[in-house]
């Protein structure tokens, strides 16, 4: 069953302890350049979903590995396991993530895409 939750709140509720780590005062870029990281390692783990694979997920471990800085591949791992522990029901693919200020407010919003195949939906947008 494809979720009904907007797709840019399951970002936000999936990015949520990257978010907190930000404390007060982030900006529009910093808020972005975690929603980008959270939403790669989305997808990657529903790019191996769609396709009974694990090649997009152990690309990202391979990719962050790679620095001597361990902290980039303690947060994938993590958001990695935030995916399939708490996200894992959820087929959909983001897309078109962006943070816009409205009033004042930053507002997250995003893209839900369906793997074609193994759904009814096909390309249709769920947001």
């Amino acid at each position: 069953m494809i979720p009904t939750k907007k797709i840019s709140l399951t970002l936000i509720e999936y990015a949520e302890p990257l978010m907190n780590e930000l404390g007060d005062g982030y900006s529009q870029s910093d808020l972005e350049r975690v929603l980008k990281l959270a939403t790669t390692v989305w997808n990657a783990c529903i790019l191996d979903q769609w396709h009974s694979t694990t090649k997009h997920v152990q690309a990202l471990r391979q990719q962050f590995s790679n620095t001597e800085d361990l902290m980039p591949a303690v947060i994938v791992e993590t958001l990695i396991m935030r995916k399939q522990q708490h996200f894992g029901n959820d087929p959909r693919a983001i897309t078109n993530e962006c943070v816009i200020v409205k009033n004042g407010e930053f507002v997250v919003r995003a893209e839900a895409r369906l793997d074609v195949k193994n759904t009814m939906a096909g390309s249709e947008r769920i947001n």
